[in-house]
């Protein structure tokens, strides 16, 4: 469960500057001030008073929700972050209309997908070297949210 301290908004330009040591930290490659400018795009940020400890990104397109990269600190992982992330997005897209929720996750990052799966997403399949920097697959994931 997610502490009463921690709150889910979107970010601002002025949460670039926190949203990067935390993106490096995850391994993730995230060109905030672009995403931020995407009519597309939805950029979330978990806020612990006035500090940020995770973000969600994700795209729309048409009636899909494309989840691109999820990131926590890890002094604040296991303490519902990423899941309150999440369930946001959901929450937003069945308001908004969205259809379904898509997403890939390394093969090896099984408590990613343990995430996944306790928030109802099943598994549609694999993209055979996905990952450049490991060649790694990606397991395809998605969550139908009408």
């Amino acid at each position: 469960m997610m502490p009463a301290s921690v709150s889910i908004e979107v970010a601002s330009a002025a949460d670039v500057a926190s949203l990067t040591p935390i993106a490096e930290e995850c391994g993730l490659f995230v060109d905030f001030p672009a995403e931020l400018l995407r009519s597309y795009a939805r950029l979330l940020v978990a806020r612990a008073g006035q500090e940020i400890c995770g973000f969600l990104l994700a795209w729309r397109a048409a009636d899909e929700l494309h989840l691109t990269d999820l990131g926590v600190r890890g002094e604040s992982r296991r303490h519902g972050i990423g899941r309150a992330l999440v369930s946001e997005l959901c929450r937003e897209g069945r308001l908004g209309g969205a259809r379904l929720v898509l997403l890939e996750v390394r093969d090896s990052n099984e408590p990613a997908r343990a995430l996944y799966r306790s928030l109802q997403f099943t598994e549609q399949g694999r993209r055979a070297h996905y990952y450049a920097d490991t060649d790694e697959d990606a397991v395809v994931m998605q969550l139908e949210l009408r």
